[in-house]
Formats: C-alpha cells, sequence, structure tokens
C-alpha cells in the first residue's frame, strides 16, 4: 500500500495537461498512485476508457459533500477547481489508513526528476508549501512587491500535507475557506485558494516552506534562473530541475497552444518548445482513441486562470 500519494482535480479543458503530467510521474517514480477528482463526465469516462495503472479516479458525488455540490452553479469552472482542493486532499487523509501523506499537484505540472527527495529532506513536516516568489524583472521592485503582496508568498500548484493533527487541521481550516470564498481577482486580501497559504505558517504547527530547490518554478519567477542541460539533465543554476509548473499554458486546439501569461516574452526557457512538443503527441495519442475529441479552452476562456 501506498504511504504517500498524490491527487488533481481534473476538467477536460485541463485533460492533454493532465495525461502530461501522469505521464511524467510514469518517467521519474517507480512506484506511486495518483487520486484524480474528475470535474465534469467527459473527463471522467475519457480516463476510465484509458485505464491508466496507478490512477484511481474519482467524481465528485463521491466526497458527500453537499456544499461542494451546491456552489457548483455559482462559481466558474477554476473557481470551482479551485475550492474543490481542500475537500479533495481531506477525502484521500480519511480514505484508507495506510495513507500517511497526500500531496495535491496542479495539472499543469511536468516532472523531470522524482519528487519523493522532497518529503525525503522534510520527513517531519506536517505541511510542505511551495514558494511563490515573484521576479518578473520587466517591472519595477514596486510593481514586484505588488504583485506578490496581491497573489500570496507561496503557490498552491504543490502542496503537501500529513496525516497527522497539524496536517488534518491546517487542511479542514484551508476547505472551509475555500468553501466560503475562491475569487480570481485579487481582492480583499483573498485570491482564489492561494492567499489563504499565507496563513497556515502563523496559526497552525509545522507548516514549512519547501527547501529542496528546483522545484515548482514557474512563469512568475523563472526569469531568475539559467537553464541548461548536464548529463542529459536539466538543471536550474546549478540544481536539479525537479518539476516545472507550465502555469499559463491554454490548448485551444492541436494547432494552437498558448502560453497567456508571457505572450510578449521573447526568450522563454528551452523546455517550453519540448513541453509543446509532447503536449501535441499526447492530443495525436489522445484523437486517435476518441476522434470527436473536443476537450480544449474556447478563444473566449484563455485568459481564465
Amino acid at each position: 500500500m501506498q504511504e504517500s500519494v498524490f491527487c488533481m482535480v481534473v476538467s477536460r479543458t485541463r485533460l492533454i495537461q493532465a495525461i502530461a503530467c501522469f505521464l511524467s510521474l510514469y518517467k521519474t517514480m517507480d512506484n506511486f498512485k495518483v487520486y484524480i477528482l474528475c470535474v465534469d463526465e467527459k473527463c471522467y469516462e475519457f480516463l476510465k476508457k484509458i485505464n491508466f495503472d496507478k490512477i484511481v479516479l474519482v467524481t465528485i458525488s463521491e466526497l458527500n459533500r453537499e456544499d461542494l455540490l451546491a456552489i457548483k452553479a455559482s462559481r466558474k469552472l477554476n473557481q470551482y477547481c479551485w475550492t474543490l482542493k481542500p475537500g479533495f486532499i481531506k477525502y484521500i487523509l480519511t480514505l484508507e489508513e495506510s495513507i500517511k501523506r497526500v500531496t495535491y499537484i496542479d495539472s499543469d505540472l511536468f516532472f523531470y526528476q522524482n519528487p519523493n527527495v522532497i518529503f525525503e529532506n522534510q520527513p517531519y513536516d506536517s505541511v510542505l508549501l511551495s514558494s511563490g516568489e515573484v521576479f518578473l524583472p520587466m517591472y519595477s521592485k514596486e510593481v514586484n512587491n505588488t504583485i506578490q503582496s496581491l497573489t500570496g508568498n507561496f503557490n498552491s500548484g504543490f502542496i503537501s500535507f500529513k496525516k497527522d493533527i497539524d496536517g488534518l487541521s491546517c487542511v479542514n481550516w484551508w476547505d472551509k475557506m475555500c468553501v466560503d470564498s475562491c475569487t480570481s481577482n485579487p481582492e480583499d486580501n483573498k485570491f482564489g485558494d492561494q492567499k489563504y497559504l499565507d496563513d497556515m505558517p502563523f496559526l497552525f504547527n509545522n507548516v514549512y516552506e519547501i527547501t529542496t530547490q528546483g522545484v515548482n518554478i514557474g512563469h512568475w519567477n523563472s526569469s531568475k534562473y539559467k537553464f541548461t542541460v548536464l548529463n542529459d539533465t536539466i538543471m536550474v543554476n546549478n540544481n536539479k530541475l525537479i518539476f516545472y509548473h507550465f502555469s499559463g499554458f491554454r490548448i485551444i486546439s492541436k494547432y494552437d497552444i498558448r502560453q497567456v501569461h508571457e505572450q510578449d516574452r521573447v526568450n522563454t526557457p528551452f523546455i517550453y518548445q519540448i513541453y509543446r512538443r509532447a503536449l501535441e503527441k499526447i492530443i495525436n495519442d489522445v484523437e486517435k482513441i476518441d476522434p470527436d475529441f473536443k476537450g480544449y479552452f474556447t478563444v473566449d476562456a484563455v485568459d481564465d486562470n
């Protein structure tokens, strides 16, 4: 039985990226399990058809949460997916006695090294938070500081909870806060599910930032790093890249894959082109399985987080 497991919330618009994320875990890990909360029937039916090993599919109804079902109609898809995140983590923590740690991963993560090193480096910490440090050199220090204060000091794309009193207390609180509010615009000291993370180290014991390097780098700070290859290993500065957060990628079609947050950037990391090619290959494979597959963003929805 797996003591440490991963989980994801996936809708049909994120299905291609989620498959890319799964496959990157298959390549970097020998033994793992991912629980997938399927937000819509299309997502569930397609993943069921593929029948990936090491993946457990869950529907929203299985959570037995009337409050989560009740607010679905009142929230945009992206906001609703954020809302579901802590509730799904709670569900898995209480699912099996053997599960001792649950780590949430966004569908737009891509792994280059085995992420278990993160937990090995901090085995006694109940909650592990990913840095959300903002480093955008095209803007002034003041603008960077403003963005940081609005979006928070941590990024919720990779967050890990142990099944102990501190981990459970923290995720219970986060769940209640997200049900109350999960706005997509920074306001009233809130921002989606993410700004709440700033309060966790102060409200709960044993909550720490991840110390392992090469973790959860994204468009908000990638300019801080030099990306190179050493002995077939992708490096960021002098550390192995464990995983990159491809936040901002939107798949409109096989021929239209956009990075909406970096449209004016000239020198993007070389891993962007590798990631695009991986997505294109997955789309080709998916269309062979389902020629009518239409699980893409619409042009009108590309700006949704």
